[in-house]
């Protein structure tokens, strides 16, 4: 006798793609279920005041408190702070291997929403020149600006957008509620830069409303149709298969009980988060998938990337109060500058694909900043396995990450330094961003470099928390892991709908795309069922 379907549909991970694809599942009527790893959030106890003590950027006695208490990877993370280390895993209950000299830092969030209460809120849709690249380095995508763009527009308006049109093709302009407010300097700035920098056109970040409501608004409005199951603490270990060879559910573990479940679903979207996901297919082994769900190709888990980062900052008067909201991470970002290497078809650098710019003066300590944001070329050798000799808390075989930068990362890397200074120099901003902190700080700071920097000074490979790649999309089955609408070549009844499916990482952020294409493929999915 077969088991009864439970659910229509089964959603694996509540950011910024599993909330997407609820919304989308849950409004068509679909019963679906979500399925979360970490626990659900109380807004009062879990997004309280930020404590008055260690008041420093750098914060090195909540990092080395936590380096003893077990979150040693995670303190190397930016976004780490005494208020907010609850939003970051416990590594010894959560870890991960890499190769030896090849290190990668993964910084990781389990709770409902994920990391998106850490999210610097940047929507950038990404335009086809980067879709589709031009310079024979990597294939490009199997769709176009024009096939996502009524869902990044979908997004958009749920969310709220502010900012400002700008005409530039690679960063194609949305639609937004109002301008984003900058300081007077970053106004000064763009002034300058106007004038000096014609070639490079700059304008305003585009960033996502700020709600204080401490609720993921896509999982709210899912919960609202009385349509969805939420299912905290319940980590998924494997997709389980029919005799057919086809997805029928997954398998969880309890958290709390440390039993595992299973629950059957005819559609299952899986968005975990890049490596969480292609951990999931990689373990997902049977007789009628031996490598892995959906790795007929040999590609499941290759060509892993992350964005190519190099930040440089300095002092400058912090303007007007400080933020209202100490959450409200978006308000970090005013001033944005697309990529204008090897832009409009030209070869005018020593490294191929290009990177972007993003900064803001006069907003937080020590004063101003910008972060060189570039794309890294797909590598199969750079890739995420399972390695059965290392199980996490829950008992489940753990990631084994390897994602190194190139001869061409470092050559973008090199050009990165090069224009930050010539954008300081240019804008009269001071080079220092230890300038306010203290004798201790500063000697932690370089002792602790090599955990956090490559040799060139780019942060290493993880640290954007901008991974991508492993189940890329594409219109073959032989050359890739799923197709057009995000479904698994091998059983087109399970969605990638996270990062994981992008064929190339471009140099825009990527939580707009990732929104997109999780809303993009459930709808798709809906039509599937008749929904």
């Amino acid at each position: 006798m077969s088991t009864p379907i439970e659910f229509d549909a089964l959603v694996v991970g509540s950011g910024a793609a599993g909330g997407w694809a609820a919304k989308e599942l849950c409004e068509r009527g679909l019963r679906t279920l979500l399925l979360e790893a970490g626990r659900t959030l109380d807004p009062a106890r879990d997004f309280p005041p930020p404590p008055a003590k260690d008041t420093s950027k750098l914060q090195v006695w909540t990092r080395g408190r936590a380096f003893l208490e077990g979150q040693g990877m995670q303190a190397r993370c930016m976004s780490f702070s005494a208020m907010t280390r609850h939003l970051f895993v416990n590594d010894r209950d959560n870890p991960y291997t890499t190769e030896r000299g090849a290190p990668f830092n993964w910084y990781r969030g389990r709770q409902l929403g994920g990391r998106m209460h850490l999210w610097g809120r940047n929507a950038l849709r990404i335009g086809d020149s980067e879709l589709h690249p031009q310079d024979g380095a990597s294939g490009g995508w199997p769709i176009s600006h024009a096939d996502l763009a009524p869902w990044y527009e979908r997004v958009e308006r749920f969310l709220g957008v502010h900012g400002a049109a700008a005409g530039i093709a690679s960063i194609p302009d949305g639609v937004y509620e109002g301008p984003l407010p900058l300081t007077g300097i970053e106004r000064r700035i763009l002034d300058t830069l106007a004038a000096s920098w014609r070639e490079r056109p700059a304008t305003t970040c585009r960033i996502v409303r700020h709600t204080t409501d401490r609720r993921t608004l896509p999982v709210a409005a899912a919960l609202a149709t009385g349509k969805l199951t939420l299912k905290s603490l319940a980590a998924v270990s494997r997709v389980l298969v029919d005799a057919r060879g086809r997805a029928s559910g997954v398998e969880f573990v309890d958290a709390r009980t440390r039993e595992h479940h299973e629950v059957r679903a005819h559609v299952i979207v899986l968005a975990a988060s890049t490596i969480e996901t292609l951990r999931i297919l990689l373990n997902s082994r049977s007789a009628e998938h031996p490598a892995g769900l959906g790795n007929s190709s040999g590609l499941l888990g290759r060509a892993l990337t992350d964005h190519v980062m190099v930040f440089n900052a300095g002092p400058a008067s912090v303007e007007g109060a400080p933020r209202t909201d100490p959450y409200d991470f978006g308000s970090q970002s005013g001033l944005y500058i697309p990529s204008f290497r090897n832009a409009h078809g030209r070869a005018d650098a020593p490294f191929r694909r290009g990177y972007s710019i993003l900064g803001s003066v006069g907003r937080i300590e020590p004063g101003w900043f910008f972060m060189a944001v570039g794309e890294m070329l797909p590598n199969l050798d750079n890739r995420v396995t399972s390695d059965p000799k290392v199980i996490d808390a829950l008992g489940i075989p753990v990631a084994r990450v390897r994602c190194v930068h190139g001869p061409n990362e470092a050559a973008m890397v090199r050009d990165m330094h090069a224009t930050l200074l010539e954008l300081a120099s240019t804008c009269g901003l001071e080079v220092d961003h230890l300038r306010r902190e203290s004798f201790l700080a500063k000697l932690v700071h370089g002792a602790t470099r090599r955990m956090v920097y490559t040799p060139e000074g780019a942060l290493l490979p993880g640290s954007a928390i901008h991974e991508a790649g492993g189940a890329p999309m594409g219109a073959r089955a032989s050359d890739s892991v799923v197709d057009p609408h995000n479904r698994l070549w091998d059983s087109p009844n399970v969605l990638v709908t996270d990062s994981a499916c992008f064929p190339t990482s471009p140099f825009q952020n990527p939580g707009l795309t990732i929104m997109a294409l999780s809303a993009r493929a459930a709808h798709a999915a809906a039509d599937s069922l008749g929904a």
